[in-house]
């Protein structure tokens, strides 16, 4: 059986704009040891930009809602410098919306602030050996999405603008189009995503209209 401490570390860069959590974070994995070295930690995504090209960790552990920069622009931003880096994503949200953002930006570990040391390790493993490390909430998420019917690209549009609130005949203005080409494109909207009123699918509309 290979000793832990013989294989090659995993070089870690930590990022968390809040001074307490970056350093209780480097001080627990350091105490940890093999596998895992802390070769660089920054407070900020401006700063972990810097230090990524001069450290060339293998994972980056970064926390999420970081300003001025957020965890999700570090990960979409270091990719197209280094795509060679892996992504676990450290963070004391649960929410789906968040949790998908990670997800499509590249992370492919996601750890609560609560979990033991161990947990971090696992998750830090799991994606240095090419697989995820997901919670349920996440899994649950995904599988829904991938479940959830999809839009054509008018009917998109048609919902953006429903989103905003505009009226059938504001949205026919402002596309282009006939009124009740809009009324028809609503109407296969509520169909296939089970929206039995205006209402319902005004809520659905706002719920998923981009950022």
């Amino acid at each position: 059986m290979t000793n832990p401490a013989a294989r090659a570390p995993i070089k870690l860069l930590i990022v968390d704009d809040h001074p307490i959590v970056l350093h209780s974070l480097v001080s627990l994995l350091t105490t940890y040891g093999p596998p895992v070295q802390v070769v660089a930690q920054a407070r900020g995504a401006e700063e972990a930009l810097v230090l990524a090209e001069q450290s060339q960790p293998d994972i980056v552990l970064t926390d999420l809602r970081m300003h001025p920069t957020s965890g999700i622009t570090l990960i979409e931003r270091l990719s197209a410098r280094q795509p060679g880096i892996r992504y676990v994503v450290f963070t004391a949200s649960t929410q789906e919306e968040h949790m998908l953002q990670a997800f499509d930006a590249g992370a492919a570990g996601f750890v609560v602030k609560e979990s033991e040391v161990e947990v971090i390790v696992q998750a830090i493993e799991a994606v240095m050996g090419g697989s995820t490390h997901y919670p349920a909430g996440l899994m649950r998420a995904l599988e829904r999405r991938q479940q959830q019917p999809s839009l054509t690209a008018r009917e998109a549009e048609v919902l953006a603008l429903v989103a905003q609130g505009l009226t059938s005949k504001e949205i026919a203005r402002f596309l282009g189009i006939d009124f009740r080409t809009v009324d028809a494109h609503r109407a296969n909207i509520r169909q296939r995503f089970h929206l039995d009123s205006s209402a319902a699918l005004l809520r659905f509309a706002m719920e998923n209209r981009k950022n």
